[in-house]
């Protein structure tokens, strides 16, 4: 009975659809970097960046909402403090389209998305190509080497004891 309780609230999601903003105190923001402890540094509609705090109803078990780099979402601006905002809401894909089909979004938040957005594709610089011919010769050459310095350092060693008779004359 406990285990049905759980997974029947795992399958009831409060998804917001449509998100109508109050253009007073929100705009858009696009995530710039993760900084931890729930704080995200963000560049606003108006090309200001900021430090974006994300709120406690978003950060819930059962209503969390992961934010990544390049993401979309609501902020909302503070009164007493300019360079901080608090994190309302994130635009999944098709919001996101949206606002970028009726021109809401500024053209910095724009082509910031589609940097971002596109900087996954070019990994082309993460392909290491190992080389794996070997050469004979330089293999044997190093084992006679190494065979010539490992007779040199047997040879150094002596048996004879001579230094601990010394030691007793002393």
């Amino acid at each position: 009975m406990y285990q049905t309780t759980i997974r029947n609230k795992k399958k009831s999601t409060n998804i917001v659809k449509n998100y109508v903003i109050n253009s007073e105190c929100e705009e858009y923001a696009l995530s710039k970097k993760l900084l931890g402890n729930c704080r995200v540094s963000l560049i606003t509609n108006s090309g200001d960046e900021v430090i974006g705090i994300i709120r406690g109803n978003m950060r819930k078990f059962n209503k969390r909402v992961l934010i990544e780099e390049g993401d979309i979402v609501v902020v909302s601006k503070r009164d007493f403090q300019s360079n901080k905002v608090d994190i309302v809401h994130k635009c999944n894909l098709e919001q996101t389209q949206q606002l970028i089909n009726n021109k809401e979004l500024s053209d910095i938040l724009i082509n910031q998305y589609y940097k971002n957005s596109h900087k996954s594709d070019k990994c082309d610089d993460t392909h290491i190509i190992f080389d794996d011919k070997v050469d004979d010769k330089v293999d044997d050459n190093s084992k006679d080497n190494n065979d010539k310095y490992m007779g040199n350092i047997s040879d150094s060693y002596d048996t004879d004891n001579t230094d601990d008779d010394n030691i007793d004359d002393i």
